[in-house]
């Protein structure tokens, strides 16, 4: 709350809180996204594609892909939590505000900090994911251009092949019909 002396007197939080608050926040985040596939209807969404004796496993499918997304979940939420060493700035910003919580300049230092660290770790996803976008995509050009060469090699056999065939039917007919001029002896 701002007061009149220009100095900021936020309300007191424990130690330890805002991770907390962190890790109860991310697992509402799993937890509500687990359910929503839980909620999911496969029974019209695969319906028309699995046969009739394969959709009594539709329920178990479901819940496997349920519980498979959370653990995968909590592991990425927690390799990120340690890679982005989140629980140690949590802690310096824990400690910058109980040491200068009443200084305003103290706070939007600390803000400021908060922020420059967000932005630079969006910054970094987005970088992160756009070396694997890259990353596969190289993959499928490979992949084309093997697949190309191969198609371009095969077109040209086949084209040769026709050629050869084309040519050897058309010295038949010809020879059949005497239609090949013969060679005449010079007079």
């Amino acid at each position: 709350m701002p007061s009149t002396s220009g100095s900021w007197q936020g309300p007191a939080v424990e130690k330890g809180a805002r991770m907390a608050k962190l890790a109860k926040a991310s697992e509402r985040l799993v937890s509500c996204s687990a359910a929503d596939i839980l909620k999911q209807d496969f029974d019209a969404v695969f319906g028309t594609a699995l046969p009739g004796n394969d959709m009594h496993s539709l329920p178990q499918m479901k819940t496997w892909m349920a519980s498979t997304f959370a653990d995968r979940a909590h592991r990425a939420q927690a390799e990120a939590i340690s890679d982005q060493q989140i629980a140690e700035f949590i802690s310096r910003l824990e400690v910058q505000f109980q040491d200068s919580a009443p200084h305003a300049i103290g706070v939007s230092q600390a803000m400021t900090d908060l922020q420059e660290s967000v932005r630079i770790h969006e910054k970094r996803a987005r970088l992160q994911m756009l070396r694997n976008q890259l990353e596969q995509q190289e993959l499928c050009n490979k992949k084309q251009a093997d697949f190309n060469m191969v198609m371009s090699a095969r077109m040209q056999a086949a084209k040769s092949k026709l050629d050869r065939d084309t040519c050897g039917l058309m010295a038949e007919l010809c020879d059949d019909r005497g239609l090949l001029p013969t060679t005449r002896p010079a007079a």
